[in-house]
């Protein structure tokens, strides 16, 4: 398991340090590794679990490859519990419809009422919390670039139907399966497979435990690194054959 892109969306403002940022990292590595034991593939999934839980929106998603079956549930699950409480989690169905994923027009609502009613859509719901997309590999072109382009902006507009409304929807994707488009992996910051382990490989992993909102997350979000680092983690990266260089602005 490897992170792809960990850290390039953390270089953002002066208000947090390099070294506040790393404490954030190794609040969640504690969680994952008893008694600082050697890293091994369980516990890298896990540790990418925690630290997507501590900022979802800011580290963009998780594309989560692994075949049905206890090891992914047990990841997900864990996931779940890691979150903060009330954090919102939202299943995208793979052929969810415009009018459910952005809002629209409440035709229910506006023929009651005699006059236009908005509707939320699923990604004004999932604000500060989780998108689910199940057979990411399926999902149609217009699904992944409005996912995209909210991950980008941090906001939906909806203008249509006689409606013209902006909402914040600053998330994280979890994309499932066989994999998923590229805009959406070039956003995710951690790519993660669990083919292989088996449940016994589970049992060092420690019982999922809810991340707090607190500067841990507000570290990741706000953390300034280094040219030194920078430079480190390009090099690192282009050693590891990872060819994006997007650095996501929000």
């Amino acid at each position: 398991t490897m992170p792809a892109r960990p850290f390039a969306s953390i270089a953002r403002s002066p208000s947090c340090s390099a070294p506040e940022a790393a404490a954030a990292v190794n609040t969640a590595r504690r969680g994952t590794e008893p008694g600082h034991a050697a890293p091994s593939p369980a516990s890298d999934a896990w540790l990418a679990l925690r630290l997507f839980a501590l900022a979802p929106a800011t580290l963009g998603g998780v594309c989560l490859r692994a075949g049905a079956g206890p090891v992914r549930d047990r990841w997900i699950a864990d996931l779940k519990a890691s979150l903060p409480p009330h954090t919102p989690w939202r299943p995208c169905p793979v052929h969810i419809d415009t009018d459910r994923l952005l809002g629209g027009l409440d035709l229910a609502a506006t023929l009651r009422i005699g006059r236009s009613v908005a509707q939320r859509g699923l990604l004004a719901e999932a604000d500060g919390g989780v998108v689910v997309l199940a057979m990411a590999e399926r999902a149609s072109e217009s699904t992944v670039a409005h996912l995209a382009a909210a991950l980008e902006s941090g906001e939906l507009i909806v203008a249509r139907n006689g409606i013209d409304e902006r909402h914040a929807a600053r998330f994280g994707v979890l994309a499932l399966d066989e994999g998923a488009k590229e805009s959406l992996l070039d956003r995710a910051a951690f790519h993660v497979e669990l083919d292989g382990l088996s449940l016994r490989e589970l049992d060092a992993v420690p019982d999922a435990t809810p991340m707090t909102a607190s500067s841990t997350g507000d570290a990741l979000r706000h953390a300034e690194l280094a040219d030194d680092i920078l430079e480190a983690l390009c090099a690192a990266a282009l050693a590891l054959g990872v060819s994006s260089t997007r650095r996501r602005s929000r």
